[in-house]
């Protein structure tokens, strides 16, 4: 599953160059050095780097862009080319950042979801690295605060923009998040069941149950509980735990085990 999120964060400068469709066709070829030329010149010369995979080039002459001309199609487009560009280079914090600008600047743009997307994009890939093609990221251990706002921004994108075409790929990677934050509490439980408390481990399941109902690792979740409530001699509430698991889970080992 990860592998297939790293292909996608492959997103070609094209797929976000023109999702509205208001430049294509109409930008000329002529490059242009950077503090020079026409805001058309600047956005190709920005363009061209971007689709060699210069980013660094392509940040310095988008922001050159932004500031030169302020305003007009190119420098609304460039503030979304720059945001992608910072993703690419793995300057998560501006990419979010130039994706916020744009969003304040252009509410009611037709691209406004490929901003929301960039910053769900963004949180979802602090930590990684090129490493991570051979060796991924165990999600469940990277910061979950991070992994919280890219499901936020997902989340936001989806419910405002249920037609976008970033919406089936958020909501996979939604899907993604909601069971690797799931496993994030129950590693917690287990690591505080291996120690012996057990107030604390029915704590974390219960917030578990809370927060990700419906996630794969609930069945291990319901398990834990009954046997800290076992421990806690409190046979009711094993049982009870036991019972959900049941319903949940019918061949989950634990139910198997008990009978």
């Amino acid at each position: 599953m990860i592998l297939k999120f790293l292909r996608i964060l492959t997103l070609s400068a094209a797929a976000i160059g023109i999702s509205g469709g208001f430049l294509v066709g109409c930008a000329s070829n002529q490059a242009a050095p950077v503090g020079a030329g026409t805001a058309e010149q600047l956005y190709n010369s920005a363009k061209r780097s971007l689709n060699q995979g210069d980013f660094l080039s392509a940040i310095s002459i988008f922001e050159v862009l932004g500031a030169r001309y302020p305003f007009g199609s190119y420098t609304q487009q460039a503030q979304l080319d720059v945001a992608y560009a910072y993703l690419k280079q793995d300057e998560f914090d501006s990419a979010i950042n130039a994706a916020d600008r744009f969003i304040k600047l252009y509410p009611t743009s037709e691209n406004i979801d490929y901003a929301y997307y960039i910053k769900g994009v963004s949180h979802f890939s602090r930590g990684g690295s090129a490493m991570e093609r051979i060796f991924p990221r165990d999600m469940a251990k990277v910061n979950q605060k991070w992994l919280s706002s890219s499901f936020a921004e997902f989340d936001t994108l989806v419910r405002r923009f249920p037609t976008s075409k970033y919406a089936p790929d958020s909501l996979e990677r939604m899907a993604y998040l909601r069971n690797e934050m799931a496993r994030h509490e129950l590693i917690t439980a287990e690591f505080y069941f291996q120690r012996g408390a057990m107030v604390a481990v029915v704590n974390r399941v219960n917030y578990l149950l809370e927060h990700f109902d419906g996630s794969a690792h609930v069945p291990d979740a319901l398990a834990l509980m009954a046997d800290a409530y076992a421990s806690l001699g409190q046979a009711d509430r094993q049982a009870d735990t036991l019972r959900v698991l049941r319903a949940t889970d019918p061949k989950h080992p634990a139910v198997v085990k008990k009978g």
